[in-house]
């Protein structure tokens, strides 16, 4: 595989954005095994949050409830980090959406009031540059507040396909969408193989 092709051609309609520039020529690209690395920011948007709720749970996410929220895709470091005024909804800049769907591991009380589940979600997410004939796709666990997490990238759609390796999650703050309701902001540190 030629990861100039994959990389380049994927990340030409965003990587001018980015802080962190992938920019791989023919010559540097390495033997099975070898990595590069790039950054992004997602601002997730409070908006598009559907949860399928337990009937019983009084509207409360419980062990189980499934998800689907969306948000923007930023270059890294494009978002800072705390409770700020970001608001993903009409912030400039996006090079992309971010879709993810999955399911609470622990009840949203022990999640976000006691804090006692470290490990809070397994999910599925897609990243789309800009659209969803150039994705990527990622699986695994997301924790709770201050936790970084560990992903895999499981491949993608035009550009991205057969693309593997790993995400480093972290939760950098809240945006405030626009009033008291946002949600969470994440860096995502993405390494895939560039080798054969």
């Amino acid at each position: 595989m030629n990861f100039r092709s994959v990389i380049t051609g994927a990340l030409s309609l965003a990587v001018a954005l980015l802080c962190h520039p992938v920019g791989l020529g023919a010559e540097s690209r390495g033997q099975h095994g070898d990595t590069e690395t790039f950054v992004v920011d997602v601002a997730i948007d409070a908006h598009t949050l559907g949860l399928n709720n337990d009937p019983s749970a009084a509207g409360v996410p419980q062990r189980g409830t499934t998800f689907i929220v969306n948000g923007k895709i930023y270059p890294g470091g494009t978002i800072p980090s705390g409770v700020t005024s970001f608001d993903p909804s009409t912030a400039p800049g996006s090079i992309g959406t971010w879709i993810c769907r999955g399911v609470f591991l622990a009840d949203f009380v022990d999640i976000f009031v006691n804090g006692s589940a470290k490990v809070a979600f397994d999910t599925t997410q897609m990243f789309l540059f800009p659209d969803d004939t150039n994705a990527l796709f990622t699986e695994g666990f997301e924790g709770n507040l201050g936790v970084t997490t560990h992903r895999t990238v499981t491949g993608g759609t035009g550009h991205f396909r057969r693309v593997l390796g790993t995400v480093k999650q972290e939760t950098i703050g809240v945006n405030r969408n626009g009033a008291a309701d946002g949600l969470f902001d994440l860096r995502f540190t993405i390494t895939v193989e560039t080798g054969d």
